[in-house]
């Protein structure tokens, strides 16, 4: 009986652990202001924003998370600067400069926060913007840091102790989509005089077919796992809900990840290099943020 108790309060403490240090990382790295317990009907919304030509980023987004907490029913839980952009196909061209998620109390709620003067105003400061809404399942979303120490547990039991290096890959010179991911790192490494050691990566991700969703799942397991050695991964998942147009992605995901120099490497390596080639998506649009809530 003792030993079951024992056992019972070192698990209990290894949760605690788990959630405290990704509290920490939501708090003080990305300053996510994300309510732990929130209610089922709560609806968040991601904006992107390209900011006017010659405007002020961060008081145009001040003024936006101004006029979207206005009513009392809304809050701005995470603002970040974007970095380089993977265009989805259907959302045609795409040049954000910021990303905001804002929780409101409910989809009602954000549809009387955007028919007001006040929003409006404040989202016609940009040169461009899109909105898309998401539902997240509050117990699900409580729940990650324990689904990652999960499955770090799991690894551990498989012998898996280390966290494989990081080895640079040798990229073929010359190559079109090579160019192009070492343009989109120049981009994000902008982001280290933001934040070096947070950001936060937006998905609206729609799934392919079943071959697709079999590949990608292969490349997700892959990463989840890296993810949960070390203390990084998933903040904010929920159901796409279309708001703006008829662009009808099925995934809202939001990763963090513990910096731009981090990321670089990390996309560079021969790791990243030998699963990327598994993922496989219908459409996706991905934004990488360095975190700015705390500046506004």
């Amino acid at each position: 009986m003792q030993i079951c108790v024992l056992v019972v309060l070192v698990i209990a403490c290894f949760m605690v652990w788990q959630h405290v240090r990704y509290l920490n990382a939501r708090r003080n790295r990305l300053g996510d202001q994300q309510p732990l317990l929130y209610s089922a009907s709560c609806f968040h919304v991601v904006t992107f924003l390209e900011a006017a030509e010659g405007a002020d980023l961060y008081d145009s987004v001040r003024e936006l998370r101004r006029a979207a907490e206005v009513s009392g029913h809304a809050r701005m839980v995470y603002a970040g600067r974007a970095g380089f952009v993977v265009e989805s196909s259907r959302l045609g061209r795409q040049s954000w400069d910021a990303v905001v998620l804002v929780q409101y109390a409910s989809r009602e709620s954000y549809q009387e926060a955007a028919q007001s003067s006040e929003y409006r105003e404040a989202l016609a400061q940009f040169d461009h913007t899109y909105s898309h809404g998401m539902k997240r399942n509050p117990i699900l979303n409580l729940l990650i840091p324990q689904a990652l120490l999960m499955l770090r547990f799991m690894d551990i039991i498989r012998g898996r102790f280390k966290v494989e290096e990081l080895t640079p890959s040798p990229l073929p010179e010359g190559s079109e989509l090579v160019e192009l991911m070492e343009e989109r790192i120049a981009s994000l490494l902008e982001l280290r005089s933001v934040s070096d050691d947070a950001i936060l990566i937006f998905n609206l991700a729609k799934e392919g077919d079943r071959e697709q969703r079999e590949a990608n799942r292969s490349y997700g397991q892959k990463m989840i796992r890296r993810m949960a050695a070390l203390a990084h991964g998933p903040m904010h998942l929920g159901t796409a809900v279309t708001v703006e147009g008829d662009v009808d992605f099925e995934q809202v995901i939001i990763v963090y990840y513990p910096g731009p120099s981090y990321f670089a490497e990390l996309v560079r390596s021969q790791f990243f290099q030998g699963i990327i080639g598994d993922k496989q998506l219908g459409d996706t649009a991905v934004v990488p943020t360095a975190p700015i809530l705390s500046r506004l």
